[in-house]
C-alpha cells in the first residue's frame, strides 16, 4: 500500500479518535437531569414559592452537574399516583400529597393527628425530626422523603353555615384521608373521599356540602366559590411529602450530591412549611376581603367539647399504629421543644 495512502488512513482515524474523545467528553459534562413532578396548579404557592424555586436553586449549586426540571400539573405525576412514579423511577422527585397512600405511613400520620399542632412549622419540622432520630424511619424505603410538609390546620370550608357540632350533623364533607374521615365522623359529620381536585365539581353537583382542607387548598382550588362559610380550626393535618427515588439520589454526580444534601432535610422542610404557613395566612386574608365569606372560631367551651369528641380517634390511632404511644410520646416532645425554641 502506498505510504501516502497510509498516511491519509492514519490522519482519518486519528481524528476520527480525537472527534469521538470530545464527543464522549461534551457528553460527559452534560447535566443530569432530574425530573420533578408537581401535581398542583402551576400558579399555586407551593409551585411559585417553593418546588420551582427550589430547583432553580439546586441547579446552580451545583455547578453544572444537575438539571432539574418542573413538570407543574398531570403531566408527569398526578394527586394519586406520585409515590409509584417516584418509587418507579418515571419522577426523580415530586411533591406527593400522603392522603391517597396514607395507610402505608400509619407513623407519620402522627404530625395529622387533630389538635396536635398549631402550625406548618412545628408539625413539619417535629416530623422531620422524628425521621431523622428513626423513629419514623422504617416507613420510608421505598423512596426517599426530602423535605416533610404538613398542611396543619384542617378547617371545614361549607355551604351551610356550622358554629357548633350540632351543625355538623349528617353534613357530606369531603376528606383526604382516614383521620380526617374518623375526626368528622367524631363530630357527627359525613365523610366522602374526593382527591382535592375534584372538589370544586363535587360542590357543584352538590355531592358534598363542604371540604376538610387546609387554607392553602381552599383558596388556590377556589373552594371558596361555593363554600362561604368556614371553621377556623385544627382539625387534624394534611402531610405532603417532597420524595426522591432511591436510585436517583445514589447516582448524582458528587456536585450534585452535594447541592442536593445541602438543600433537603431540615432546610426544605423548614422552607416547605414556612411556604405552608405564609400561604394560610394570605388565603385567611384574602378570604376575609371577598365580603360574602364568614369565618368562624370555636369559642373555648365549644372548643373543648370537639377536642372531647376526637379523642377517642386518637386513642385508636395510637391502638393500630406500631408503636403508636411512643410516636406520639415523641411527636408531642418534639412540638414543645420547637416551641420553646429549641
Amino acid at each position: 500500500m502506498p505510504s501516502a495512502m497510509i498516511c491519509r488512513i492514519l490522519s482519518f482515524v486519528a481524528g476520527a479518535t480525537a472527534l469521538t474523545a470530545v464527543s464522549v467528553a461534551a457528553f460527559a459534562d452534560e447535566p443530569l437531569q432530574l425530573r420533578y413532578g408537581d401535581p398542583g396548579p402551576p400558579d399555586a404557592s407551593i409551585h411559585t414559592q417553593l418546588v420551582a424555586p427550589w430547583a432553580d436553586k439546586v441547579n446552580k449549586e451545583s455547578d453544572g452537574t444537575l438539571s432539574v426540571k418542573v413538570f407543574a400539573g398531570y403531566s408527569l405525576v398526578n394527586m394519586l399516583n406520585t409515590m409509584d412514579r417516584v418509587a418507579n423511577g418515571v419522577a426523580d422527585l415530586a411533591f406527593c400529597i400522603l392522603g391517597p397512600v396514607s395507610s402505608q405511613f400509619p407513623k407519620t400520620l402522627v404530625a395529622t393527628l387533630p389538635f396536635e399542632a398549631e402550625n406548618a412549622h412545628e408539625a413539619g419540622l417535629a416530623l422531620q425530626r422524628l425521621y431523622d432520630k428513626g423513629i419514623i424511619a422504617n416507613e420510608w424505603t421505598k423512596v426517599k422523603p426530602v423535605a416533610f410538609g404538613v398542611f396543619a390546620n384542617t378547617s371545614y370550608h361549607t355551604v351551610p353555615v356550622v358554629k357548633n357540632q350540632a351543625d355538623l350533623k349528617g353534613l357530606k364533607i369531603s376528606v383526604q384521608g382516614r383521620l380526617a374521615s374518623q375526626t368528622l365522623e367524631a363530630l357527627g359529620g359525613t365523610p366522602i373521599s374526593l382527591p382535592i381536585n375534584e372538589v370544586y365539581e363535587g360542590l357543584q353537583r352538590g355531592m358534598i356540602v363542604g371540604s376538610a382542607i387546609g387554607w392553602p387548598a381552599a383558596v388556590s382550588f377556589k373552594l371558596t366559590d361555593l363554600a362561604h362559610n368556614h371553621v377556623q380550626a385544627s382539625l387534624g393535618g394534611e402531610a405532603a411529602i417532597m420524595i426522591m427515588n432511591n436510585q436517583t439520589y445514589a447516582k448524582l454526580p458528587a456536585k450534585g450530591k452535594q447541592a442536593i444534601d445541602a438543600n433537603i432535610a431540615t432546610p426544605y422542610t423548614n422552607w416547605f412549611n414556612k411556604v405552608i404557613d405564609d400561604t394560610e395566612r394570605d388565603n385567611i386574608a384574602i378570604t376575609q376581603k371577598m365580603g360574602n365569606q364568614t369565618i368562624y372560631k370555636l369559642p373555648p367551651d365549644e372548643l373543648a367539647q370537639w377536642k372531647k369528641r376526637v379523642a377517642p380517634v386518637i386513642a385508636d390511632w395510637e391502638k393500630r399504629t406500631p408503636d403508636g404511644a411512643a410516636v406520639l410520646a415523641a411527636f408531642r416532645k418534639e412540638i414543645a421543644a420547637i416551641r420553646s425554641g429549641s
